[in-house]
């Protein structure tokens, strides 16, 4: 059986859950949604597991106004189709400040009708902040469906547009 453990880490969108297997090590998740249990530590202390800590600082980095990349090799998304995963690493890809359309991923992927799969795909994305689905919008500009809430998606857009404070 899969012993999950979780870490949180506080940010200007509230605290963030990363969860995660210890041995070895695989990010399952970073949840932005705030769901916290009563009493769980908020992750200001380095945790102890080196890969960890390497998350914590992507986070800090990424909320300090820096771009990021994924560390692949620490994210579990072994149960995701390949195709999927390509809509993740086309995504990942996606300057930070900058905002691509739903088709254009499709086009990238060599599939350009596909833009709903990719909608889906993205909605999937366990690893918000970290591989950037909110710098993916709909084709007539609205920014469309976000994991943790349009009001977050929005709020992210605008921080790396440079119009909040970090």
């Amino acid at each position: 059986m899969l012993k999950v453990d979780a870490s949180f880490i506080k940010t200007p969108i509230g605290a963030i859950a990363l969860r995660y297997q210890a041995s070895p090590f695989k990010l399952l998740a970073a949840d932005l949604t705030g769901r916290q249990t009563p009493g769980a530590a908020q992750g200001e202390a380095e945790p102890g597991i080196a890969q960890l800590r390497k998350i914590f600082r992507l986070v800090q980095q990424y909320f300090a106004g820096r771009q990021i990349s994924p560390p692949w090799d620490l994210l579990s998304l072994d149960y995701l189709t390949p195709l999927q995963q390509k809509v993740l690493y086309e995504t990942a890809q996606i300057p930070y400040g900058s905002l691509k359309t739903y088709q254009w991923i499709a086009g990238v992927i060599g599939r350009p009708r596909a833009y709903r799969f990719v909608g889906t795909a993205l909605g999937k994305n366990p690893f918000p902040i970290i591989i950037p689905c909110h710098r993916v919008i709909r084709s007539d500009g609205r920014i469309g469906n976000f994991s943790a809430g349009s009001d977050i998606k929005q709020w992210l857009i605008d921080f790396e547009a440079g119009s909040l404070p970090a």
